[in-house]
């Protein structure tokens, strides 16, 4: 492995996406028992390595299908935020407004 390995509260990260500003990774951490993994967020504008919002998980299987859910509902915010402030632009451009 070429890239140091990040740890964060104990677990290991062995997954990461970003997407827009925000970014999403998964942590293991075997020796938890009850939780051997983490889903967590950070702003990369900010600090990319300062993670919040973490859902805990029982299985790896439950920790990838949460990370997935983070990452889609990321991304359909991000459609949705450029999709409102396009349709602006293109009702202006079609009035013959555009500067």
């Amino acid at each position: 492995m070429n890239e140091q390995e990040q740890v964060n509260e104990g677990y290991v990260i062995i997954e990461s996406v970003t997407v827009g500003n925000a970014r999403f990774v998964i942590g293991e951490n075997p020796n938890n028992q009850a939780a051997p993994y983490v889903t967590w967020q950070a702003n990369v504008k900010n600090d990319p390595n300062n993670f919040f919002w973490g859902h805990y998980c029982a299985t790896k299987l439950d920790a990838v299908a949460d990370f997935a859910q983070r990452i889609n509902a990321e991304a359909e915010y991000l459609r949705k935020r450029t999709k409102a402030n396009i349709a602006p632009l293109q009702e202006r451009k079609e009035r013959g407004e555009e500067r």
